[in-house]
């Protein structure tokens, strides 16, 4: 399933065509076939037809999930005309996985069955951690609102990551309900320069390996700002290049006060995080929307007095980081990208910076630098990913828009090693490898194939595992906005491969990983 090339990137940057410009959109499609893309091509705004433009960061509105299954990327609808072209817009997506976890059962009873069934599964795939792969879909909905023109859009996101009528029991840090509220700002400057303005609350999202979504793993490399405030995005086209500019700066909008008590309900919430704020500022230049070469500066700090007391000193998280992302037509997708993460006394910063899905200064702790580490530590992250359309390779000259047979294939991997002040940790390095292709021979069926191998500590393979997952994916049409995936994965383990249990989830050592899990997923997106 080739991803569609007409309107494939979410919110205010997708394609727009109009009745007037298919046929210069199908000109320059062809034209596209070309490595780079050819002078001619860099003039369709004078044609009437606008191209993807080049981006440092996913759009706020993009759905916070990885690749789905098959390389399918969702795409939204057409952005107003003018500014005297008012219009509502409702998009959304939607996944709801039926998972299931096989296991054996210790030493049964006449009356229990050797087999028991866990849901969800048993298995180290927490999107918290280093070992998360994205193999196993988790639930997830998002509809988003949006109101405007083309200068300035107001937009409400509804984010969820359970269907109550599924659940076992009521976990409210999983119905987020308003999760984003911005307005999204692009005046109309000069011919050459372009400026996009976000003010209100909502996610950045810089390091994504995937071309349109979060990647295979859903883990941005560099990191995720959560947050209320501003962030601006400049776009200066100088001949065959275009130099990329943006700056964001937010902070969160409350703290858990003193004296509440960490629980289901509130998620959780620690009294000693405190109030936090995140500044980035992000270079880049374009060539031809063929290469973007990116650097990347993000600085998150708590200086609060609530959290730190009157001697503990304040905290900070500070992420260095350069990627490459070559957009190389009929020869696919690559994206290489390296992020340093610097921990000083991190303990009390919020989730207002999110590195590698970890939750803030705490959660760089939990996972990575370890609770003895007092907040203080470095990674180094490097990772990867390369797609490619065999249908779109082979077909050229003549273009090829996922309406026919295709082989789909993707290469992916991530490293980190960890520098800490906690013994146990200090050295470590972690790794994970993975492999995808889908075959997609009929109109309403495709076959895939996933492999990942994860290394949680290079230096101790007996917490390594590998997971080998065939699915199907049926839709209704080859390019349809809907699929049902039937998964099987088959887990194999080390002998001291940990997973996460409980509630809020801990690694359990005494708990015995599920080998296989089934899964069967519902997914749409309009």
């Amino acid at each position: 399933m080739a991803p569609r090339e007409a309107n494939l990137k979410y919110g205010e940057s997708r394609f727009r065509m109009t009745s007037g410009s298919k046929l210069t959109a199908f000109l320059l499609t062809a034209l596209g076939t070309c490595l780079p893309l050819s002078a001619s091509a860099q003039e369709e705004d004078s044609l009437g037809s606008e191209v993807l433009d080049p981006s440092l960061s996913l759009d706020p509105s993009a759905p916070q999930v990885g690749a789905l299954p098959g390389g399918t990327t969702p795409s939204f609808g057409i952005p107003p005309a003018d500014e005297t072209d008012w219009r509502f817009d409702f998009h959304g997506i939607v996944v709801a996985p039926l998972r299931m976890g096989l296991n054996s059962r210790d030493n049964p009873t006449p009356d229990q069955s050797d087999t028991v069934l866990h849901a969800p599964p048993v298995v180290p795939d927490d999107l918290e951690t280093f070992s998360h792969t994205g193999t196993i879909p988790k639930p997830y909905v998002q509809l988003n609102f949006s109101y405007g023109n083309s200068i300035v859009t107001g937009t409400v996101s509804i984010l969820a990551r359970q269907q109550n009528v599924a659940t076992g029991f009521f976990d409210p840090p999983s119905q987020l309900g308003v999760n984003d509220v911005f307005l999204s700002i692009k005046p109309e400057l000069l011919p050459n320069l372009g400026l996009q303005i976000h003010v209100g609350a909502f996610s950045n999202r810089y390091g994504s390996m995937g071309e349109y979504d979060e990647g295979r793993y859903g883990q941005p490399i560099i990191g995720r700002t959560n947050g209320v405030g501003e962030h601006v995005a400049a776009t200066i086209g100088f001949g065959d290049f275009t130099l990329l500019l943006e700056q964001g700066i937010q902070g969160q909008s409350n703290k858990a006060p003193a004296g509440l008590t960490p629980e289901g309900w509130n998620d959780f919430a620690d009294q000693n995080v405190g109030t936090s704020f995140v500044n980035h500022v992000h270079a880049g230049v374009n060539y031809r929307r063929f290469a973007t070469l990116g650097a990347h500066y993000m600085m998150a700090w708590s200086q609060d007095d609530r959290a730190t007391g009157t001697l503990g000193p304040d905290g900070s998280i500070r992420v260095l980081g350069a990627d490459l992302r070559l957009n190389l037509s009929r020869f696919g997708h690559l994206y290489v990208g390296v992020a340093r993460t610097e921990a000083d006394h991190a303990r009390t910063v919020g989730r207002i910076l999110e590195v590698l899905n970890t939750r803030g200064g705490a959660g760089l702790m939990e996972h990575y630098i370890g609770e003895n580490s007092n907040g203080n530590g470095e990674l180094v992250t490097v990772g990867a990913q390369y797609d490619l359309s065999i249908g779109k390779l082979v077909s050229y000259p003549v273009p090829f828009s996922g309406d026919g047979p295709d082989l789909f294939v993707s290469l992916f991997g991530m490293q980190t090693s960890v520098t800490s002040e906690d013994p146990a940790q200090h050295g470590k390095l972690k790794r994970k490898l993975g492999f995808e292709g889908t075959y997609s021979f009929l109109s309403w069926l495709a076959a895939s194939l996933r492999y990942d191998r994860v290394d949680p500590n290079v230096d101790d393979q007996r917490e390594s595992f590998a997971v080998v997952s065939p699915r199907l994916i049926f839709r209704t049409d080859w390019q349809a906005t809907d699929q049902v995936v039937l998964q099987y994965s088959r887990w194999l383990y080390g002998s001291t491969t940990r997973v996460r249990t409980g509630y809020p989830p801990r690694e359990d050592v005494t708990a015995t990983p599920d080998a296989d899990t089934l899964t069967l997923t519902a997914s749409m997106w309009w």
